[in-house]
């Protein structure tokens, strides 16, 4: 199997082969690079568009910002200056991918979930119980079973409404609600 080879001097496309190395442009006859050590561990930098995507997030938070300043400004009749507190202005400026831009939070509930989990404390969203472990007493108690029954009471009065409410407007029979 043969593939195209791009150069980088003249432009031109010529054929491959990729059991063999190409080291010259077969039109122009340009080095394409130093030769490496055979133990010199070589990567491509490729990108990641969800590194980009999340920075990018924090970016258009900071342009927006002013933006909303602006505005509160005009309607109020004050000047841009008097609303710099709506302004986000402590993004850091990453120089990697990957990095975030978004500011350290410390307040009394950071300072607080540190002091927990110093002292060995179950902090965050895996420390204590699941959902699961509520359920237990659902079918017990003064109105048992009540959440399925109420879906059953919603489900008879509304005799178009599917079990699967975000793929009803999916099925063939289906029509618009006015």
């Amino acid at each position: 199997m043969a593939f195209a080879l791009r150069c980088s001097e003249c432009r031109g496309t010529f054929r491959w082969d990729p059991n063999k190395y190409a080291r010259y442009c077969l039109l122009c006859e340009a080095d394409f690079g130093p030769e490496r050590p055979d133990d010199e561990i070589c990567m491509p930098a490729f990108l990641s568009a969800k590194t980009k995507a999340t920075d990018q997030v924090g970016r258009d938070l900071m342009d927006s910002s002013n933006v909303r300043a602006e505005k509160a400004a005009e309607m109020l009749g004050v000047p841009v200056s008097e609303m710099s507190d709506m302004k986000i202005t402590d993004l850091k400026s990453t120089k990697h991918e990957g990095q975030v831009a978004m500011p350290q939070v410390v307040n009394e509930v950071t300072q607080r979930m540190d002091q927990m989990a110093a002292k060995g404390l179950p902090v965050g969203f895996g420390a204590g119980p699941n959902g699961s472990q509520y359920c237990g007493a659902v079918a017990s108690g003064p109105f048992p079973n009540q959440g399925a029954k109420m879906r059953s009471m919603i489900h008879a009065a509304n005799g178009s409404v599917s079990d699967r409410p975000a793929l009803e407007t999916q099925q063939p029979g289906y029509v618009r609600r006015a």
